[in-house]
């Protein structure tokens, strides 16, 4: 079975420790896995539900997109889904939002590969061939949604010619990751692009910002999962190369990455000889790789994406679990 955050529909959409540079080997803990606080599993075979994560206005939300059209589902207490009333076409909730109290979901294959958005019920189609949708975030400048070749922020399009996996906003500027593209970030504000460590990096895969170290100031987390690393950027950083590189021993670390004050999560959804995947935490201060959670099944992809709340609530999606029916785990 293809794996969910590599299934034929997505390729449809787009075709330990720290160290710095130089140092040997990262320094990982040794902790016991401890049993999540929470824990969803999906009630459809195939779906994914994890494949995307979403939080707001007092609720928290897992896409499974991969099956009969997609499903998005409410985390409700104790370990219950509630399903949430839209469609059932077109991968709806490959991407997830709550933007502004309201839930956005993209739906990248609906109307013949058009897409369309699904605000809290009310229908926004694509254009022909556009994709929208693969990817909604909120930012604090705005909702970006991604399509073919670009994204736009509300009303203003950006065309970069290159797939956008992610965005973030740092010090009022528009960031968008595009790990296929010759470099890996697009900074919306003067046009320019950061330019990545290596060409097989996939460098801009997965962005996020926060105060990461306790310095007042925040940093911009860069994933790289093809070569298992995150690099974390100054706001003043121009290329990955003065980034401070958090290296992984595998499975595609980076690929999927949560900030909050103080703490950077990462995922690492190929992790181990079975594909379970892992999520790791890196906290202020701290030189260690903590692991947070491991995978409970074969292929199950913990870690293909990641949540962080703001008041450090941690959550990852296992879109693989239970031959791809998924799971969303609570991890603090």
């Amino acid at each position: 079975m293809a794996t969910p955050w590599r299934h034929a529909a997505l390729v449809a959409l787009i075709g330990l420790g720290c160290r710095d540079k130089g140092d040997d080997s990262p320094v990982t803990d040794s902790t016991p896995i401890v049993t999540p606080m929470g824990r969803w599993e999906g009630v459809t075979p195939g779906g994914g539900l994890g494949a995307s994560l979403a939080s707001g206005a007092g609720a928290r939300y897992a896409g499974a997109p991969w099956a009969d059209g997609g499903a998005v589902w409410r985390l409700a207490p104790e370990d219950q889904l509630t399903a949430v009333p839209g469609l059932a076409s077109g991968a709806f909730g490959r991407g997830l939002a709550v933007h502004d109290g309201v839930l956005v979901v993209g739906a990248p294959l609906a109307e013949d590969g058009a897409g369309l958005l699904w605000r809290d019920g009310v229908e926004e189609p694509g254009a022909a061939g556009q994709l929208l949708g693969a990817l909604v975030r909120s930012t604090p400048l705005g909702l970006v949604v991604s399509s073919q070749g670009g994204a736009r922020l509300e009303a203003e399009v950006f065309d970069v010619g290159a797939r956008i996996t992610d965005a973030a906003a740092l010090d009022g500027r528009l960031l968008l990751g595009a790990p296929a593209a010759t470099d890996a970030v697009y900074d919306a504000q003067d046009g320019l692009w950061i330019p990545r460590l290596s060409p097989q990096d996939e460098a801009g895969a997965a962005l996020c910002v926060a105060d990461l170290d306790g310095d007042g100031a925040d940093e911009l987390a860069v994933g790289a999962p093809g070569m298992n690393a995150v690099v974390v950027l100054e706001a003043s950083a121009s290329s990955l190369a003065e980034g401070r590189l958090i290296q992984g021993a595998g499975g595609r670390f980076g690929q999927a990455l949560a900030c909050g004050a103080g703490l950077l999560v990462i995922g690492a959804p190929l992790d181990s000889d079975g594909l379970r995947g892992a999520v790791f935490a890196v906290e202020a201060g701290s030189e260690t790789l903590l692991t947070l959670g491991v995978g409970e099944t074969d292929g199950a992809e913990l870690g293909a994406e990641v949540l962080v709340e703001a008041d450090g609530a941690v959550f990852a999606g296992a879109p693989g679990h239970n031959g791809g029916a998924g799971l969303v785990v609570q991890l603090r």
